[in-house]
């Protein structure tokens, strides 16, 4: 009987007690294939936990980024299936591309994460999306298997893969939908129910009574996200007399390579202007992962506020599996997929964009005994569909028996070639540049130092003739 293929799935993001979206996914599908078959879960660095039943750990950091990416080559070498975001490309042959099967992940749109941060951030977002167009194309040229984690991104896709020649009368022989070629899988949530395990908010922040209200924020503050209508919503419900509390769970990502977002200080600059920070509204730098539920578990409702951009229609709220996990209510922007789910399974209230007035009016309508337990029951009912091994089953058929899709050709080889060169050297003249900037910094030290000695030199000749 033939060995089942070994998988590696490359986390691009940190795999640890604090963990973002992409740590978490990874970390429950490489949990959830490791039932079938042999899983290695590559990470920027070692995690201080022991990984799950079947599950090896390789950590891939390196001095330099291509250094990292030649050890992710090696280890891609060694597997037959492998599940990325971004893999690494640039060192991988034709033959390496044609001996694997390339799954990749487009669950987190970050070409349109990136073209938003470059909005409303132009200096530091538009710099980082240089190449996002040759990067973007290329992914979808090696990839034999594509998932996604909405029907509504799939479509997304689709338009995408269509365009790059992917949509071929074999994709349609085998599915008619073309799910041989991309299929959905979401975000998942754990299949037992959340315990408490130690202090949530109420103990963590003194200031929170027994009886106040708890309205979390259970993610991170991203610049297309909108923090600032929920503050002025938390101010209608204080002027109202209701003690509520507004807590963002995490505006420090636990990521190295994320920057605190320029709106987290807009954010807390809004909330003392109108009294409120550090007393209704109260800003936490990250809760770790395996305690998330003990904060959830206090909240009334959970808010998810976005701004109208191509981002939000295209986005999967990563902490949204947390909400149902939790059963607790949660007030949405319209207009993305959450807010779609919240409306037609009735799990919350859905809001205009950037409207205080109706935010706080729903949450005023969730903090009705009545109605909060309806919603309680109702989530919990929704919540059995979205477990973890649910949400892998198209990436577990696919990983049990991988088939190939890519379309290799000597002309993409001779591509790939060129653009390792180019990276290469590139990298090699962004080293260069760093070594004469240092040797520039020493000379004029020197040159400081000698103008010094000169000067002092001359000072002790003229005291000596005065002398």
């Amino acid at each position: 009987m033939p060995s089942p293929p070994r998988v590696l799935f490359i986390a691009t993001d940190t795999i640890d007690r604090k963990m973002a979206g992409p740590g978490i996914r990874y970390w429950n599908l490489a949990r959830v294939v490791a039932t079938q078959q042999p899983v290695t879960l590559a990470s920027p660095r070692k995690p201080p936990m022991a990984p799950p039943p079947g599950v090896s750990i390789a950590a891939y950091g390196a001095a330099s980024r291509s250094a990292a990416e030649q050890k992710l080559a090696c280890m891609i070498r060694e597997h037959d299936v492998v599940i990325s975001q971004m893999p690494p490309y640039l060192h991988l042959d034709a033959q390496d591309l044609a001996g694997v099967h390339m799954v990749i992940d487009l669950y987190a749109p970050w070409f349109l994460e990136k073209l938003e941060y470059a909005r409303v951030d132009p200096d530091r977002g538009r710099p980082l999306r240089a190449d996002d167009h040759e990067i973007l194309t290329r992914l979808l040229e090696i990839g034999d298997f594509y998932i996604c984690a909405s029907e509504r991104q799939r479509d997304f896709w689709l338009g995408a893969l269509a365009a790059t020649g992917r949509m071929m009368p074999e994709q349609l022989d085998a599915n008619p939908e073309m799910r041989s070629l991309i299929d959905v899988v979401p975000l998942g949530l754990p299949a037992d129910r959340p315990l408490p395990t130690g202090a949530g908010p109420r103990e963590t922040f003194s200031v929170i009574g027994p009886r106040d209200p708890i309205l979390l924020w259970n993610g991170g503050i991203w610049n297309w996200l909108d923090p600032l209508t929920a503050i002025k919503a938390t101010a209608l419900l204080v002027k109202r007399g209701i003690p509520a509390r507004l807590i963002f769970m995490g505006v420090r990502s636990p990521s190295v390579e994320v920057a605190e977002m320029a709106l987290v200080e807009r954010a807390r600059t809004l909330a003392a202007e109108l009294g409120l920070l550090d007393r209704h509204v109260i800003f936490n730098d990250w809760v770790d992962y395996d305690t998330r539920q003990d904060w959830l578990l206090q909240a009334a409702l959970t808010l998810s506020l976005h701004v109208p951009t191509i981002e939000s229609r295209f986005a999967f709220r990563t902490r949204l599996l947390d909400n149902l996990w939790c059963r607790v209510p949660i007030v949405a922007t319209e207009g993305d997929v959450l807010s779609d789910l919240v409306a037609s399974e009735q799990l919350g209230q859905v809001v205009p964009p950037g409207d205080p007035e109706a935010v706080a009016q729903a949450v005023l309508d969730i903090l009705d005994q009545e109605s909060g337990a309806a919603l309680r029951s109702r989530i919990a009912t929704v919540a059995q569909r979205f477990t973890w091994e649910h949400a892998a089953q198209p990436l577990l058929r696919y990983c049990a028996l991988p088939w190939k899709n890519a379309p290799g050709s000597e002309a993409n080889a001779y591509v790939g070639k060129l653009e390792r060169l180019y990276t290469e050297t590139a990298d090699y003249a962004r080293s260069l540049e760093t070594a004469i900037e240092a040797k520039n910094a020493e000379l004029m030290w020197r040159k400081e130092q000698d103008q010094r000695q000169a000067s002092w030199k001359q000072r002790w000749q003229l005291w000596k003739r005065r002398a």
